[in-house]
């Protein structure tokens, strides 16, 4: 079909890759096809993973459902299993998608309506809950970066799927960040509008807590920053630092 799932984030891990390459000045052409000379190679460049992880987003997924949920579910995806459109269906669908100009034919807007009607509760968890993860992450992120010792310009670049866009704009164009998942930012302090009061709520399963799980405990206050060990060597970033 000549689609590229996952493209954009490829395309960005190669852009932040030669830009820490040329930093460092090692050679370029030895760390992906489509390396280039980068407009910013004079400055370091981090990589953050700032989405929650994908165990605890399913199992709080699962965990969201009624039993009469559960079984819908199920055979949903047993008949998308057995019933899979066939490469045509899929090219006239995707080629209706990319020709029209009317921008009537949202598909991301169409299938997270789709989602909440059939499955509110999974709407929720896997987007609305994400959009607040990597807004919060955002966040702590920017602040990490305004206390770093960094000289010059500073500049964040977020690359998200499409489904997120939307919530995350939103999310972050509201005044102090106010939770707006449980409707109750009228009666929020300042400190319930913190990153990490945010997060609180939203990592926690039935099984793992804060309390008595050390990676859920420090999906919190955590920055995780992806290693460039694999790719240079000796080399380490540490230009944003975990608070």
């Amino acid at each position: 079909m000549n689609v590229t799932i996952g493209g954009e984030f490829r395309a960005a891990f190669q852009s932040a890759l030669d830009q820490q390459c040329q930093f460092w000045g090692q050679p370029l052409g030895m760390h992906g096809p489509y390396s280039m000379v980068h407009p910013r190679e004079n400055r370091p460049c981090s990589i953050i993973l700032g989405d929650r992880p994908v165990a605890i987003t399913l199992r709080r997924a699962w965990e969201s459902l009624r039993l009469f949920g559960k079984i819908k579910l199920m055979l949903a995806l047993l008949w998308s299993s057995i019933r899979q459109p066939s490469e045509n269906e899929i090219r006239e669908w995707m080629e209706s998608i990319l020709n029209d100009r009317s921008g009537k034919n949202d598909l991301i807007t169409k299938a997270m309506e789709e989602l909440g009607k059939s499955f509110p509760s999974l709407k929720r968890v896997i987007i609305e809950e994400r959009d607040e993860f990597m807004v919060a992450k955002l966040r702590q992120t920017a602040e990490a970066l305004m206390h770093s010792d960094q000289n010059g310009e500073k500049v964040i670049v977020a690359v998200v799927g499409a489904g997120h866009v939307n919530g995350m704009i939103k999310r972050l164009g509201e005044k102090d960040h106010s939770c707006s998942l449980d409707n109750a930012s009228s009666s929020m302090t300042p400190l319930d509008r913190r990153p990490e009061k945010i997060l609180q709520g939203i990592i926690e399963t039935k099984k793992r807590k804060i309390s008595n799980d050390d990676e859920v405990s420090s999906l919190v206050t955590d920055i995780v920053q992806f290693d460039y060990s694999n790719y240079f060597g000796e080399h380490t970033t540490n230009e944003i630092e975990p608070r």
